[in-house]
């Protein structure tokens, strides 16, 4: 590999701190001043420190932090020869100035080239590094400095860097002869898992690692040859080739891409990554990333590949961009377009992505005003497993919100929504629809200390360009009634000192209506155009129970149960009382255990009072140990037959309207991780359908890191009903890992328990 040469990806090293010897040479700041080497200018500096030449202890200067800060030394015997203008210190030298601590057998300070030797056992210790070498040579004048069979240890990395010499040329730039370089742990002379040895090395902090007659070694075992070497370096994003990643599918033979990170400048960078599957051809990604300020940013992804199956181009596009004009005025935009409706079921390893009905691309600029907000939109659905040419989309919309202004200071609130959209396909007939939707509301009504009233009624008129068998402008005139009633209690009961468990209860019930209009005449788009007959009393009890004060609080218990009554007759397929609606979340009290760390529990369930039974339930648990296993498991449920439908464009809770029946849902999810012995971390999820008995995905992924997590090895195995696919993972702590969907994959299903640790192939820092 060339000077371009292996280089790492620059997203995920973004840091580099100063050079590794940056604290030997804060001693420079004494001769800068006009100070000798004990602090004083002009007499005799065993005198004026107090030292004799039997001495071997000494009171350190108070201040020792600054530029021009004093220096202390301890030695067995300090001598002084007029002559040279020479310090000489023997045994147990111990030199101190600010975070500077130099110990070694022997040092001589010359005063007038600023010359500073030390002999024997050198260490030097700063805040930033670990320096042992048998000899240091530094010119406090010129900067310059020599450290002969040195080691040194960058503390924020973690990295090792020896050599026979190493020669220092400013703050951050070195040349080592005869070395080697690794972010492996090495005390007591132990042989590192992996490094790099060299016969020359330019080290430029700021900028890069550059060597020649480089081998990269694991267990000192010369592996891969790498004549001329070039790794990035310095807080500044660096381009050049990233790890390649490799594996094997049972579709498409074996797997390789290799990337390119262009850092074209401070605020963008592009990379481009060719891929080759040697039984369905080969392609490319194009991935370029932008933040052209605070305000502005975005990343966009081109995917291509020729098929040599289907012998065609087929490509995928996903990006957003995001820009703040001003406080007021912002853009957002969204893209997600494939060549084909089969790309993602042929080639994505996410059986998410595999199942998508559609994709839905989408812009919209909005302007907040003082009552409200003004918003342009636009949205592009591209129909996938579902749907086709007659999909309506919005191009564009317009729409105007008011937000709750007060009228003339009363308690009453006007509210304000209109929106006009244009439908528009390919196959079929378009429109365009204008919808406005005045209302009034009363706030601040109470019957009693605790009951809160409010009414409220709204008014629609939405008009149509046409309607389904009529081509002449069409029109409906509706609104809506809500009497609602609600209330809030609260208690606190105290656990301990400054630990209390609150608990509050939230009764509500609205009566909404909404009289009989034409339905079958109009265009059925969206919920806007779903205005059937209501007369219902929708009642909810909210059950909360928290935990507070101390240095932590959570919620305990949230308990929400809903339902509804028809005062007139329901609608098809629904009952006078519909099915109860059920939501809860549960969650471990703080410090409950000291082996279970994190419990939560979700439960989204439609109970049937007239059949007594469950018609839905859809349930989630996770439970964790520290950082030693998790399980989760998830499923949901449906019985066959029709379904109650929760909510509508009035009321989000609401149960007036039961859809046609349907088939039975049995679906279950479960995945975990667990960390073993020497190492190991396994993990797993798994997305069954037991109606049909089809497995939709199994991911399983093992994780071996060596015990001082300097490199780790990994491999992801995905089953999806038509294919299997393998992923193998490599890491090298500080430097450079595989990127890809196995490393995505590892990190969903390891992270709960290996979030924020170093040397993992998603954070290899």
């Amino acid at each position: 590999m060339t000077g371009a040469g292996l280089g790492v990806d620059r997203r995920v090293l973004s840091r580099r701190s100063h050079g590794l010897l940056v604290g030997v040479f804060i001693l420079l700041a004494m001769s800068a001043t006009g100070e000798t080497a004990f602090g004083q200018a002009d007499s005799d500096p065993v005198e004026s420190e107090g030292l004799s030449a039997d001495t071997s202890s000494q009171e350190e200067p108070a201040e020792s932090t600054s530029e021009g800060s004093p220096v202390a030394i301890n030695a067995d015997r300090i001598e002084y020869s007029r002559d040279r203008e020479e310090y000489h210190a023997i045994g147990a030298v111990d030199v101190r100035r600010g975070p500077i601590h130099l110990n070694s057998d022997e040092a001589t300070l010359q005063r007038l080239t600023g010359r500073l030797t030390a002999r024997g056992n050198v260490h030097l210790q700063d805040a930033q590094t670990d320096i042992w070498s048998e000899t240091l040579q530094l010119n406090l004048n010129t900067e310059a400095g020599v450290i002969t069979n040195g080691q040194i240890f960058w503390k924020e990395q973690n990295s090792f860097v020896t050599g026979r010499r190493l020669q220092r040329f400013s703050e951050t730039h070195y040349r080592v002869k005869e070395g080697s370089f690794t972010n492996c742990d090495v005390q007591n002379g132990e042989i590192p898992a992996w490094r790099f040895k060299f016969q020359d090395m330019d080290l430029e902090y700021e900028d890069s690692l550059f060597g020649k007659g480089v081998w990269f070694n694991v267990n000192d075992v010369p592996v891969i040859p790498l004549p001329t070497f070039r790794y990035p370096l310095g807080a500044s994003r660096k381009s050049g080739f990233l790890f390649p990643t490799t594996g094997y599918n049972t579709n498409f033979g074996y797997q390789y891409r290799q990337g390119y990170f262009w850092a074209i400048n401070p605020s963008s960078d592009l990379t481009v990554s060719p891929q080759i599957l040697t039984e369905r051809g080969g392609g490319a990604d194009l991935q370029y990333r932008y933040v052209w300020n605070r305000l502005t940013k975005g990343e966009w992804l081109i995917r291509s590949l020729y098929d040599t199956e289907q012998s065609r181009g087929r490509a995928e596009v996903r990006g957003a961009h995001v820009q703040q004009f001003n406080p007021d005025l912002s853009l957002r935009m969204r893209a997600n377009f494939s060549s084909d409706r089969t790309v993602l079921q042929n080639f994505s390893s996410s059986g998410t992505q595999r199942a998508l009905p559609s994709q839905e691309s989408n812009l919209t600029i909005l302007q907040r005003l003082d009552h409200g907000a003004l918003y342009f939109s636009g949205q592009y659905i591209q129909p996938l497993a579902t749907g086709g040419n007659s999909t309506f989309q919005r191009l564009p919309e317009v729409g105007h919100r008011f937000v709750n202004p007060s009228v003339l200071g009363s308690p009453i609130s006007l509210t304000a929504e209109t929106t006009a959209v244009q439908f528009y396909r390919q196959t079929g007939f378009n429109v365009g629809r204008l919808d406005v939707l005045p209302g009034l509301s009363m706030e601040g009504l109470h019957l009693g200390h605790t009951l809160g009233f409010r009414p409220q009624v709204k008014f629609r008129e939405v008009g149509y360009t046409r309607g389904i068998t009529e081509k002449s402008f069409q029109h409906r005139e509706t609104f809506w009634v809500g009497a609602e009633l609600f209330s809030n209690m609260s208690k606190r009961f105290s656990i301990g000192e400054g630990d209390w468990i609150r608990h509050s209860i939230q009764p509500n019930v609205i009566y909404e209506y909404v009289p009989q209009t034409k339905q079958a005449e109009f265009v059925q788009i969206d919920a806007v155009d779903d205005l059937i007959q209501k007369s219902l009393v929708t009642y909810s009890l909210k059950n909360r129970l928290s935990q507070i004060g101390g240095t932590e609080s959570n919620s305990w218990l949230d308990l929400l149960f809903a339902q509804s009554y028809h005062v007139a007759n329901p609608s098809p397929l629904a009952s006078k009382f519909s099915d109860i609606w059920t939501r809860g979340q549960f969650h471990s009290p703080v410090n409950s255990s000291a082996f279970i760390s994190a419990f939560d529990l979700r439960v989204d369930a439609f109970y049937d009072p007239n059949r007594k039974y469950f018609s839905q339930m859809n349930t989630d648990v996770f439970i964790q140990s520290r950082q030693a296993w998790y399980v989760t498991v998830g499923q949901r449920y449906a019985r066959e037959g029709s379904r109650v439908r929760r909510g509508d464009i009035w009321n989000p809770v609401s149960f007036n309207e039961v859809l046609a029946p349907a088939q039975e849902i049995l679906y279950l999810t479960t995945g975990g991780g667990v960390r073993l012995p020497y190492g190991v971390t396994l993990g797993t999820k798994w997305y069954h359908d037991f109606r049909t008995g089809e497995t939709a995905e199994l991911d399983v992924v093992g994780l071996y890191q060596n015990p001082c997590r300097c490199f780790s090895l990994g491999l992801t195995y995905t089953k999806l009903p038509d294919r299997s696919q393998i992923e193998w993972l490599v890491s090298l702590t500080g430097l450079w890992g595989t990127q890809g969907h196995g490393t995505q994959l590892m990190k969903l299903i390891l992270g709960p328990i290996m979030g924020g640790e170093r040397g993992v192939p998603w954070d290899y820092r």
